[in-house]
């Protein structure tokens, strides 16, 4: 029973973390960066509408005499807003020509576009004036029929709890504070500026562990743009929303992907740079090796004696390359190894489970940036050979490792098990297997599959080819390399968050 409530456990925690969400663009006061519009026009609305934004965010005051305006600035030709009449205020033209909007007009210009509305209230001097306008915000919205498409947020602690308290709306604190000190608060989450995100990297893990959108403001350098994307950013604001939405295009454009996998039989009769030249042929993206030698002596292959396998075909195949040592053997290193054209971000090797204490397996997961860009994992594995109640030990522990990120992911390896044992089952109850169905062992004579490729989630991968390939030389190896042609969609990732009811 313990066993089966640990995989439920894993199984949940994968389709947790596997609701991926595709950044979304927000037009800072619109899009006025653009000919004939200003900011907070209602222009920059239209225009935010007609180049497909997820959002449009704008600021409202009131007046002294009770109207909505939409406006920056806490002044507009010299007159206060908070201390002007409307009379005056209205007959105030902004940069592109037209009259300082009120927020009715605005919102009677928005329900004809598809555009959400962020609707940010600005801090007033008067708690009381401030109240007001959150009021007649909430019942304008309503009553303009815009609920479905409308967020508030504000720098105001006040102005906050009152939307919290008083609207059934997603509300957002701009004011940056801790996730522990926001909860107190109430509402759905943080609009921060990205600084306070770079000094607190942990709040971002801490905000999508608690499933709160994380919007960032004001992002227009493409450097900050790409630094929003790696860290997966739900929403960006920001004043360049097309340069923000053609990175984003770029960023999950789709990618061919040959990934392959590979027991080497630690080079017993093959030289490295043999298995290298095999492995180049093939010109891959990502290899996962197993029983990859460095440095050992072993007395049936001598021709690695003193060799570092993994550096070696490194060198050869003009790959990047990281080990995972399972054990000590022979003067040497044994264990796996990832090659990859891709630079790694983050690396990680993980020890498996071993309760009858024979030779120990590992895995090695990394995170590489596929064109420097768009992150994917890739691991490799090897499991136990002799026990397959140890192999499903180790399937779930693998199964909960990957389950941490939120990344999609590709796994190769030597599973020592047929395609009917249970650690293969758990596999493909989450992953989908992407190898081919062929018998992969032993290369000479295949009477069994033991060697497999998984993807997760496989909504974002497409199998253009698959196959198995012998080798260039009769002994390179016992097994038969598995190769896969993949084509991966990062804008397949569902969305999971919204700003908006």
């Amino acid at each position: 029973m313990k066993s089966r409530m640990f995989i439920s456990a894993i199984f949940a925690l994968f389709t947790i973390l596997q609701s991926f969400a595709t950044t979304q663009v927000i037009a800072h006061r619109g899009y006025w960066d653009t000919e004939g519009s200003a900011q907070n026009s209602i222009r920059s609305l239209v225009k935010a509408d007609s180049i497909g934004c997820y959002g449009c965010e704008f600021d409202v005051w009131i007046t002294n005499d009770d109207v909505l305006v939409v406006n920056h600035n806490n002044d507009i030709d010299g007159l206060i807003i908070e201390k002007g009449n409307s009379k005056k205020l209205l007959k105030c033209k902004l940069p592109n020509g037209e009259f300082l909007p009120t927020l009715d007009e605005y919102l009677n210009v928005a329900k004809g576009l598809k555009v959400n509305l962020v609707l940010e209230l600005k801090p007033h001097k008067s708690l009381e004036r401030e109240n007001l306008a959150v009021d007649k915000i909430i019942e304008m919205v309503k009553e303009k029929g815009l609920e479905a498409r409308t967020c508030y947020i504000t720098f105001s602690a006040n102005a906050y709890k009152r939307f919290v308290a008083k609207s059934d709306l997603p509300s957002y604190f701009l004011t940056a504070v801790s996730p522990e000190k926001l909860d107190e608060m109430g509402g759905d989450g943080p609009d921060y500026h990205m600084n306070h995100y770079r000094k607190n990297p942990d709040w971002i893990e801490t905000f999508r562990a608690k499933g709160q959108p994380m919007n960032v403001w004001t992002v227009n350098k493409t450097s900050d743009i790409q630094w929003c994307l790696d860290h997966n950013i739900d929403f960006i604001t920001t004043n360049d929303p097309e340069l923000t939405q053609k990175m984003i295009k770029e960023y999950v454009r789709p990618q061919n992907l040959r990934v392959m996998s590979y027991n080497l039989r630690f080079g017993q009769l093959a030289t490295a740079d043999s298995i290298a030249a095999e492995i180049a042929r093939e010109n891959p993206d990502f290899v996962a090796l197993q029983e990859v030698d460095v440095n050992t002596q072993r007395a049936n292959a001598p021709i690695q004696n003193g060799v570092n396998m993994v550096n070696r075909i490194a060198e050869k195949t003009g790959m990047f390359v990281h080990y995972g040592r399972t054990l000590n053997f022979a003067g040497g290193l044994y264990g796996i190894a990832i090659l990859s054209k891709h630079p790694c971000t983050e690396f990680k090797c993980y020890e498996l489970p071993n309760p009858k204490n024979v030779e120990p397996r590992c895995m090695i997961l990394g995170t590489f940036a596929l064109n420097g860009k768009q992150k994917i994992n890739f691991a490799c594995t090897h499991l136990d050979y002799k026990a397959k109640e140890t192999r499903e030990l180790q399937a779930q522990y693998i199964l909960g490792k990957l389950a941490e990120s939120k990344l999609p992911t590709i796994i190769g390896g030597d599973f020592n098990a047929t395609p009917n044992e249970p650690a293969i089952h758990l596999f493909n109850e989450k992953m989908a297997d992407v190898s081919h169905d062929a018998k992969t062992y032993p290369a000479h004579e295949p009477n069994i599959k033991i060697d497999y490729l998984f993807v997760s989630p496989d909504r974002c991968f497409e199998v253009k080819a698959k196959t198995t390939r012998p080798s260039l030389e009769k002994n390179n190896s016992d097994h038969l390399a598995i190769i896969t042609d993949l084509l991966f969609f990062p804008d397949k990732m569902e969305a999971s968050k919204s700003l908006v009811k």
